[in-house]
């Protein structure tokens, strides 16, 4: 059986499966309050990673890919031109 890349929506899926429910689940079926507490910071910490990393994959990509055009268009000069 051949391999298959995943596409994101799946990867996400899979992600969020083993980073955040399946522990949040074990915390609370098998530990004890402590556990719960350090399981949601731990879950936190993750969350925040993935959205940075993602914050951090849409700035090098650069632009729209609907559109193929930049994400925003910088001015051309720092100053304004006045007259």
């Amino acid at each position: 059986m051949s391999e298959q890349k995943l596409g994101y929506k799946e990867q996400l899926d899979a992600w969020t499966e083993s980073s955040v429910i399946n522990p949040l689940h074990e915390a609370i079926t098998e530990g004890d309050g402590a556990d719960c507490d350090a399981t949601c910071e731990a879950v936190k910490q993750a969350i925040w990673q993935k959205v940075l990393e993602s914050y951090k994959n849409g700035l090098s990509a650069g632009f729209r890919k609907a559109t193929g055009q930049p994400a925003r268009k910088e001015p051309r000069y720092a100053q304004a031109k006045t007259r």
